[in-house]
């Protein structure tokens, strides 16, 4: 079990893929999870569980864009792929794309400067200070 989240952190970091896609089923088995689907530690490989949602032609042309993984489980609109090594920068925006895994967010060093030039520039509000909420009177009810 220990050895499962620890080879599924290192997809994680190879997929560039946000913390958050990081959980467990309702098993208790750790997972990668996307939109269209989601990835378990499979021995020395992984196990991408892909869910269409009823649409044949997309489970179709994911079997075909993920061309490099085995075909472990084939249904009508639903399947089971098998990867059996890191994959590939192009392999990543493959199977990125395919699962609707969300990545994280890469900023240029020019982008890096603007975003901490701008959050200088910008004061803070005081915490000793209230904001500005509406009370009720009297009246109001």
């Amino acid at each position: 079990m220990k050895y499962e989240r620890a080879h599924l952190e290192t997809l994680l970091t190879a997929l560039s893929a946000t913390r958050r896609a990081f959980w467990r089923d309702t098993c208790g088995d750790w997972a990668i999870w996307g939109k269209r689907g989601h990835i378990y530690a499979d021995g020395s490989g992984f196990l991408i569980v892909v869910c269409t949602e009823g649409s044949i032609r997309r489970w179709t042309n994911t079997k075909r864009k993920l061309d490099f993984c085995r075909v472990t489980q084939d249904g009508d609109d639903e399947g089971c792929l098998h990867l059996d090594h890191l994959p590939t920068p192009k392999e990543v925006d493959l199977i990125c794309d395919a699962l609707g895994i969300k990545r994280k967010r890469r900023y240029t060093p020019d982008q890096l400067a603007t975003l901490t030039a701008r959050l200088r520039k910008k004061p803070t509000r005081d915490p000793s200070r209230p904001a500005n909420i509406r009370q009720k009177g009297k009246g109001e009810h």
